[in-house]
């Protein structure tokens, strides 16, 4: 599944919260969060949100959004999703727009996957992405940059290249 470069492995944890080792999985995901795992952060907030203490996940859901760095895109990208499902402050509107955000700045830092995510969001108006042509050639000139065959044969039968 995931992991962090702090060595954080999303799939140990769950499987210890999820086989019944609860203080074995909370004391894993502990270790981690005091050395800064974001991604620990998250699925700690869920595991608290799950058990009822959405102060608590409110609050360690806040730690992580403050604490994601620009180049940590695995964190950034997890934190996303972990806005999707509902997770971390403000209405689901606000949580969609902010997780949209924080994939148009992965994306933006040459995160070539997300890249080709942001071409078809706005291609289609899709994900909290308006519809917008011009957008979506950005993209495409961003992904060609990138080496992306496709993204520059579409550029090149569009006539854009």
């Amino acid at each position: 599944m995931f992991s962090d470069a702090l060595g954080f492995d999303v799939a140990t944890a769950r499987y210890l919260l999820k086989q019944g080792e609860e203080g074995e999985g909370v004391a894993y995901l502990q270790e981690f969060i005091a050395k800064g795992s974001v991604m620990a952060m998250i699925d700690m907030a869920e595991h608290l949100d799950d058990k009822g203490d959405q102060s608590a996940s409110l609050t360690l859901m806040g730690r992580a959004e403050a604490s994601v760095t620009d180049d940590d895109f695995e964190s950034r990208l997890y934190l996303a999703g972990a806005l999707r499902r509902g997770l971390g402050a403000g209405t689901a509107r606000e949580r969609y727009f902010r997780s949209f955000r924080l994939k148009e700045r992965v994306a933006e830092a040459g995160h070539l996957a997300t890249i080709r995510e942001m071409i078809v969001n706005y291609s289609h108006g899709l994900n909290g992405a308006p519809k917008d042509s011009e957008r979506a050639i950005y993209w495409l000139r961003k992904a060609a940059a990138l080496g992306d065959e496709k993204a520059k044969q579409i550029l090149r039968e569009e006539g854009l290249s």
